[in-house]
């Protein structure tokens, strides 16, 4: 592949330890179409829930980007700039942030926003809107790295916050947060932290995690998963979960059923992990946390100039904080991208390192 060309990196649906790089070569656009050249993107457990649960036919994400047959492409989130364009309101050169493959370039069919553009290409349809929308955004800064790593998750962290506040409100005095050491649930237990509302935060995570989670200074206490039966939280107590994976949720929703108030399932960390709660769950009636239409909701009743700045305030908070535990690696090519995402599935990347990889 010459040097100038365009790429996919294509991964085997079946078999994800196995990639391929592929020369792509642009085809004209359509009306209405803009070609976005990638500039970077970041990696991080998300990316990997994408992977794995691609064929789900809940989520179908391999769908967003088809590839060959038996292959697919893996969706990331990055920032991208207008390389060429057919429509009258996006600029050549204009940046955006958005949901995109690893790819050196994406094509979209672009439908103005206030805030950006909107993802109308038909393959891509099923998809919430949440994950069609293209954010305007500044030239590079300092942060950028860092922004890019956590602004797809820092959503739900902050969308949790709220529901947690409300549920100190009506009587819960304290929360244990699983997978302590994802980004989603750092950021939760930082906002938290910074909102004071009164919850004691019980962090649940990996053996060799723990030394990691307790430096923080954010949780109030910090166990591994196979110390859960000697935690004594707080009663009324919140249970969210970040592991997707059924035994575990099984085991604190059993052993602490008759202490839980509300049980908010969020994420997939784990490699085991299920995109349906497993049944009969012990405790309360657990809810599916799914951040995106909540964010939505939440922006529609609060009015959304008044929402998203109350959450870019926070998240430009958090982000800021991150320079004192986690490093972020910038690597450049699809053969790091293909590293990465593997090191990822395989769960050999430590919690405070993240990686951003540049297409060229």
């Amino acid at each position: 592949m010459s040097g100038s060309a365009g790429w996919d990196l294509l991964f085997r649906r079946d078999d994800l330890t196995v990639s391929e790089v592929r020369e792509a070569t642009p085809a004209p656009l359509g009306e209405g179409e803009v070609r976005l050249a990638v500039e970077s993107f970041g990696l991080t457990t998300n990316n990997a829930t994408y992977a794995r649960f691609g064929d789900d036919a809940v989520i179908a994400f391999w769908q967003a980007f088809p590839g060959p047959e038996g292959y697919g492409r893996v969706p990331v989130w990055g920032f991208a700039r207008v390389e060429e364009s057919r429509h009258p309101e996006i600029a050549v050169g204009d940046r955006y942030f958005g949901y995109m493959p690893m790819s050196t370039h994406h094509v979209v069919a672009a439908q103005p926003t206030a805030r950006g553009f909107v993802d109308t290409t038909p393959q891509r349809g099923f998809l919430h809107p949440w994950y069609l929308t293209f954010e305007r955004v500044a030239e590079p800064g300092p942060l950028d790295d860092r922004w890019a790593v956590l602004h797809p998750v820092y959503p739900a962290s902050f969308n949790l916050a709220d529901l947690l506040q409300r549920q100190a409100a009506e009587g819960a005095q304290s929360v244990l947060i699983t997978s302590a050491s994802s980004k989603v649930a750092i950021g939760l237990a930082e906002e938290l932290a910074f909102r004071q509302v009164g919850l004691s935060a019980v962090g649940v995570t990996s053996a060799r995690n723990v030394g990691f989670v307790e430096g923080l200074g954010l949780y109030d206490k910090v166990v591994s998963y196979d110390a859960i039966s000697s935690l004594s939280p707080t009663p009324p107590a919140v249970f969210v979960d970040l592991t997707g994976d059924p035994v575990r949720r099984t085991t604190v929703c059993e052993r602490f059923a008759g202490e839980l108030r509300h049980t908010a399932l969020v994420g997939f960390t784990h490699s085991n992990a299920s995109v349906l709660p497993p049944p009969g769950l012990a405790g309360p009636e657990p809810e599916v946390f799914f951040t995106p239409a909540i964010e939505m909701q939440t922006a529609a009743e609060e009015g959304e100039d008044a929402y998203y700045a109350r959450y870019a305030a926070s998240e430009r908070r958090f982000v800021e904080s991150t320079t004192t535990w986690l490093d972020v690696r910038r690597q450049r090519g699809p053969e790091a991208a293909a590293a990465a995402l593997g090191a990822l599935l395989a769960g050999e990347q430590p919690p405070g390192t993240s990686t951003i990889i540049s297409p060229r």
